[in-house]
C-alpha cells in the first residue's frame, strides 16, 4: 500500500510538472490539450486497467 502511496505522489509531482499544451495524435486525429490533462486521463486509465486486472485474478482463485 505504500508504494501504491508513493507512486501516486510521484505521478501527482510529474503531472503538476509538466502543464505545457502538446499534440496527441491516434491514427488520423490530432488533438491539442494541455499535457496534465493527458497525464491525468493516462494514470486514470492505467489505475482503471490495474483494478480490472486485480479483480479478475480475484475470481480465478
Amino acid at each position: 500500500m505504500w508504494l501504491a502511496l508513493a507512486l501516486l505522489v510521484l505521478a501527482v509531482v510529474f503531472i503538476l510538472q509538466n502543464r505545457q499544451d502538446t499534440a496527441i495524435r491516434l491514427f488520423t486525429l490530432v488533438v491539442t490539450a494541455p499535457l496534465w490533462i493527458t497525464l491525468v486521463a493516462c494514470t486514470a486509465i492505467g489505475m482503471l486497467i490495474g483494478a480490472l486486472i486485480g479483480r479478475g485474478s480475484r475470481k480465478s482463485r
